[in-house]
């Protein structure tokens, strides 16, 4: 009785609904996303999976150098500007993708055969990569502008129709024409253009596009966004980097596709650390600006978050022999022998995102930058060395290693700041 008078209270709070529906969403889509990862493990074979995952890992090295990191620039402008200064600074935002992507697409042709005789795409799908990239890069644009705009509905239908247009369409392609690992790429592909055209549209009908530029944003865009690109480079290097590593030294996409299943299946934890994170970085913020900072407070939701993080680090530990046992195909089943080193390190990960809040807070900027050249480095001294010796299984041991190394030296930044959270004086005048 108690639990439904707080389900009345909540619907009737139009406050705390809006919140609601975004987080349903994006766990809907999470959901949704682990329904394809299932069907691409059961519709693909081994070596195919790890085709696909190569392609999707080309983009998500790619989106850096397109995004450049602008969407925490527009984000900020959006409730800090007026109509008109905004649209001219989201416009000016917009055309700076546009020129990264067709730099990056004459980049990629240049050396369409080196990367044809390694990784065995298509030339059409080499020019592929940037454009997803750039349509990624609009699809979350115009997830963002309709969530500034407070409005969860259409969030929710845009962000659940462009999943829903992906699955029908790569079940289509996979199914129906058969055309494997090729069908899965064009169904993304297509379900992304699908949404990058309505951004266009909307953009338009907001009035957020227009014909006149800020000459005057682009060069502070570009250094600003400097920090944003080699962070993300860095992430990309201590995970997703890896498989690139694994077909340079084994030659074997059957490997490739094996820890790309392990690292999917691991990526639960991220999504958990994400949902989490959406909670706990506004109430550090807020505590963090307050006058009087009260850093019992502060303490008090670190260690409630690294909490959560490590009891669902360990249900998804549990849990993941009985995902491949009960529907993964058994040529996948080589990853359950080094998954767990693949969890570890996104546990390790989940803990530094929480603390890059301190940093970016604090606007060290020259720390997040040294921290995330560290980690670039790091990185593929790791997985040179690991995965030239061990193949997926290094890479697998690599990951835990390079993320446990990042978080070593962030906690070495940030220690003066630690010892104050965790020390016995609860505030501290700023």
């Amino acid at each position: 009785m108690t639990a439904l008078q707080g389900i009345i209270k909540f619907e009737r709070n139009t406050g705390a609904r809006p919140g609601a529906l975004y987080i349903f969403s994006n766990c809907l889509s999470k959901g949704i996303c682990f329904l394809l990862l299932l069907y691409f493990a059961n519709a693909l074979t081994v070596k195919d999976f790890g085709v696909l995952s190569m392609f999707n890992n080309g983009v998500l090295f790619l989106m850096p150098f397109i995004s450049m990191g602008i969407p925490q620039s527009v984000n900020t402008a959006y409730f800090k500007k007026d109509k008109t200064t905004f649209s001219h600074f989201f416009s000016t935002t917009l055309m700076m993708p546009m020129i990264s992507t067709l730099l990056m697409m004459g980049v990629l042709f240049i050396f369409s055969g080196n990367l044809q005789q390694h990784y065995t795409f298509p030339t059409a799908f080499i020019a592929m990569m940037p454009l997803l990239a750039f349509f990624r890069f609009l699809s979350g644009q115009l997830l963002n502008m309709v969530r500034n705009s407070n409005n969860p509905a259409k969030y929710l239908s845009i962000n659940i129709g462009r999943l829903l247009a992906e699955i029908t369409l790569v079940i289509f392609f996979t199914g129906a024409m058969e055309w494997g690992w090729i069908g899965c790429i064009a169904g993304i592909f297509i379900s992304y253009l699908m949404v990058a055209v309505c951004a266009f549209f909307y953009f338009k009908e907001q009035g957020f596009v227009v014909n006149q530029f800020s000459k005057k944003n682009l060069l502070p865009e570009l250094v600003n966004g400097i920090p944003a690109i080699v962070m993300q480079l860095s992430i990309f290097c201590m995970g997703a980097f890896a498989v690139y590593f694994i077909e340079r030294f084994t030659q074997d996409f059957a490997q490739v596709g094996e820890f790309s299943m392990a690292a999917a299946l691991s990526a639960a934890i991220m999504v958990l650390c994400a949902a989490m994170l959406q909670y706990t970085w506004p109430k550090l913020y807020d505590l963090l600006h307050a006058k009087s900072i009260n850093y019992t407070s502060i303490r008090r939701h670190v260690v409630f978050y690294a909490r959560i993080m490590l009891l669902g680090t360990g249900v998804i530990i549990i849990a993941v022999p009985i995902v491949y046992a009960a529907v993964i195909k058994e040529q996948y089943q080589v990853g359950l022998s080094y998954y767990f080193f693949i969890c570890l390190g996104y546990f390790f990960c989940s803990i530094n995102f929480l603390l890059y809040a301190f940093l970016q807070r604090n606007r060290e900027k020259n720390n997040l930058l040294l921290l995330s050249l560290l980690s670039i480095f790091t990185s593929i001294i790791s997985h040179t060395l690991l995965i030239d010796q061990w193949g997926a299984y290094g890479a697998a041991v690599s990951v835990c290693i390079v993320h446990l190394i990042a978080l070593s030296i962030t906690i070495l930044f940030m220690q003066k700041q630690l010892l104050r959270i965790f020390s016995n004086n609860p505030f501290k005048i700023a």
